[in-house]
Formats: structure tokens, C-alpha cells, sequence
């Protein structure tokens, strides 16, 4: 059985490793911008103030 931990860290990996590769070849292009970090971003950080998606806090133990 999966725990809420291992839920809330599969999500956001999803979320973060294309993030960084995408980010990674668009830095080594010049073409890392904060528009495309906030159009990214945008829906994840909405999601998870609605509770639609776990919190990436709730992974970490202790």
C-alpha cells in the first residue's frame, strides 16, 4: 500500500524532473525566462492551494 509520503513524493517528482530537464536545455540556450518558470509553475502551486494535489512538505518526515 502506497502512504500518503510516497503519493505527495511521486507527484512532485513528475512535476520536478521535466521541469529541470526542460529548464536545463533552455538555460544552455539563453532561453530559461520567469515567464516559462511561471507558466510552469502556475498550475502546480494552484492545485496544491486548492488541495487537489498533495503538498510537497507532507513528504518530508519529521
Amino acid at each position: 500500500m502506497v502512504s500518503s509520503s510516497q503519493q505527495a513524493l511521486a507527484v512532485w517528482a513528475v512535476l520536478v524532473v521535466p521541469f529541470v530537464l526542460l529548464a536545463l536545455f533552455l538555460w544552455t540556450r539563453d532561453g530559461l525566462t520567469a515567464r516559462f518558470v511561471a507558466a510552469y509553475w502556475f498550475a502546480p502551486v494552484v492545485l496544491t492551494f486548492v488541495g487537489a494535489l498533495p503538498a510537497p512538505w507532507h513528504a518530508v518526515p519529521g
